[in-house]
């Protein structure tokens, strides 16, 4: 995909979009209705477009029913014209921000659509992700076999963590790796305001005070203030030392990214 370029004269329109992802339970929605206070951007977050490309891709590219009927700046304008279609309301001088888990899996398609989009990935400790999975749980809350077989079907490679981690592996290890700004809960969290500017610098826009005492208004669930989540936790000290040691990203010498990591424990 990477050949299809395609014509980028209009390369003010190609720079207005950027991707959403990360891990489970680690800010991605905070993030999200942050950015959304920014009257310039247009914030999707688990909407159709990643799907909507993801089956276009598949009917037009070798071993689809279409891959045959198009050349190859048709396939380009027809998968601009979806993502377009999807955000047809936005203001003309808006820039889009669409979040969603499995853009990480597209990278080279949407480095081909739009040659100057970035990548911002909220990351977080293992444990405290696994921790708020399980939250509400009174079997899974005590150390037992139900949270030991919990926590072992969410890192495995078919649970929910264990695929979030290795869709954010290949993406740190990838040939985009410098398009991708790393965000860790905590930091974002704890510090929000040196982590929007962060984020404005890497992307290139102007800087926006943000309203970091209430981000209501975006996602049903996320409401208030910036805020640390400070749930107890309800792991043994062995697995929250185990889980822990999965934060691959902050020994990671393979990749060209942007890391703004918070505490390590």
């Amino acid at each position: 995909m990477s050949s299809m370029a395609g014509n980028t004269s209009d390369i003010r329109v190609l720079a207005r979009y950027h991707f959403l992802a990360g891990l489970p339970r680690s800010g991605v929605s905070v993030l999200a209705a942050l950015l959304n206070q920014n009257p310039r951007f247009h914030v999707g977050k688990d909407g159709p477009a990643q799907q909507l490309l993801e089956n276009a891709r598949n009917r037009m590219f070798p071993g689809g029913p279409e891959a045959d009927l198009l050349d190859d700046a048709q396939k380009i304008a027809l998968l601009r014209g979806i993502m377009a279609a999807v955000y047809h309301d936005r203001r003309p001088d808006s820039v889009v921000f669409d979040a969603h888990p499995l853009w990480l899996e597209q990278m080279d398609l949407l480095v081909s659509l739009y040659p100057l989009c970035r990548f911002v990935i909220c990351v977080r400790n293992p444990a405290w992700i696994v921790n708020s999975m399980m939250s509400g749980n009174p079997e899974l809350e005590q150390t037992g076999p139900a949270q030991i077989r919990f926590i072992k079907d969410q890192i495995s490679a078919d649970g929910a963590l264990g695929q979030a981690m290795d869709r954010l592996r290949r993406a740190l290890s990838s040939r985009h790796s410098e398009r991708i700004l790393l965000v860790d809960y905590d930091r974002l969290t704890e510090d929000p305001e040196l982590t929007m500017e962060v984020v404005y610098d890497f992307l290139r826009e102007p800087e926006f005070r943000h309203d970091f005492s209430d981000i209501g208004g975006f996602d049903e669930n996320i409401t208030g203030p910036v805020i640390r989540s400070a749930r107890p936790t309800t792991l043994s000290a062995r697995s929250v030392l185990q889980l822990s040691g999965r934060a691959f990203w902050r020994n990671l010498r393979n990749t060209r990214a942007t890391m703004l990591l918070g505490r390590a424990g």
